[in-house]
C-alpha cells in the first residue's frame, strides 16, 4: 500500500486534532457552582441560579466544603457562598465574602460588591464607590456591569 502526501497530511491534521482537543484545560463544576452560579459571572463554569431559586443552606455547606480546600477558584466559591448568605438573610457574612473575593481580584466578586453599594441593601449606600467598582469589573471582563455605569 502506497502512502501519498495527502494521506500524511490527513493523518498530521489528525493527530494534531486529538492533541489540541486533549490540552484543553477542563473546569468541572463542583456543588457549589451548580447552586449558586451567578449569571453576570464571566468565569461560571455552571449553568446560572437565579436568586430567588438559591438554596441557602445547601449553598452555603457546599461553598464552605470547596473554601476549605484553598485551590485556584476560591474567589469565585467566596463569590457563591456570599449570594447563599444573602438569601439566608446573613449580609455580614455576605459582604465579608464578596469582599474577600473582591480583593482576591475577582471581576465578579467586584460587580457584586459594587451591586451592593449600589443597591445600599446590605450596605450603605454609595453611589460614587458603586460606579468605581462597576467600572473595575467592566474592565475586568463582567460585562454586565456596562448596562449600570452611566
Amino acid at each position: 500500500m502506497h502512502t501519498t502526501h495527502v494521506d500524511w497530511f490527513f493523518r498530521f491534521c489528525s493527530i494534531f486534532l486529538i492533541a489540541s482537543l486533549v490540552s484543553l484545560p477542563v473546569f468541572a463544576a463542583t456543588l457549589c457552582d451548580k447552586l449558586g452560579a451567578l449569571e453576570a459571572d464571566p468565569s461560571a463554569v455552571s449553568a446560572p441560579v437565579a436568586f430567588q431559586d438559591i438554596n441557602s443552606e445547601a449553598l452555603i455547606a457546599a461553598c464552605s466544603a470547596e473554601i476549605a480546600n484553598q485551590d485556584d477558584d476560591l474567589p469565585r466559591y467566596l463569590l457563591q457562598r456570599g449570594r447563599g448568605y444573602l438569601r439566608d438573610g446573613r449580609s455580614e457574612l455576605a459582604i465579608a465574602d464578596i469582599s474577600n473575593a473582591h480583593e482576591l481580584g475577582y471581576p465578579a466578586g467586584t460587580f457584586g460588591l459594587a451591586t451592593a453599594f449600589f443597591l445600599g441593601d446590605d450596605v450603605q449606600r454609595n453611589d460614587l464607590r458603586a460606579e468605581q467598582l462597576f467600572i473595575q469589573a467592566y474592565k475586568g471582563g463582567v460585562y454586565w456591569a456596562a448596562s449600570v455605569v452611566r
